[in-house]
């Protein structure tokens, strides 16, 4: 899949939540503070939605399944034995390099990185137009 093209913009929606909605059962106790920074970080920009929860949840399981291959590979390296002493790359390699393409592929759709966040609309409107600065100039062309 192609990380190039177009990026996703969001935008301030109409509507849209003003509370965060409770941590999601099947996600880890260990990931419970993420989703709700993610959450609340795009209820300050105006841009949360129950549609959005897919996508958050997908992101946070992502960065779960990251730092457990993370976790395999540290506790039994990149080469295990694969039988009768012939070494192996560890399957956590794989795992790890899926899903850290898609936490980082999932974080720039959500608008969590500082790349993301120095598009315009991915900005909240918390400067008036008569505000901008040269960086804001060049971002718009």
């Amino acid at each position: 899949m192609s990380t190039q093209g177009r990026k996703a913009e969001l935008k301030v929606i109409e509507g849209g939540k003003t509370e965060v909605s409770p941590v999601p059962a099947h996600i880890p106790a260990d990931m419970h503070q993420e989703w709700l920074t993610v959450c609340e970080d795009l209820r300050g920009r105006q841009m949360l939605t129950d549609a959005m929860g897919g996508t958050i949840d997908a992101y946070v399981m992502a960065l779960w399944n990251s730092r457990k291959a993370q976790e395999a590979l540290d506790k039994h390296g990149p080469l295990i034995d694969g039988g009768k002493g012939i070494l192996k790359v560890n399957p956590a390699s794989s795992m790890l390099g899926k899903a850290q393409s898609a936490v980082l592929r999932l974080s720039a759709e959500l608008g969590l990185t500082p790349a993301s966040r120095s598009r315009p609309k991915m900005r909240s409107n918390d400067h008036a137009p008569d505000q901008r600065t040269l960086f804001d100039d060049l971002m718009d062309i």
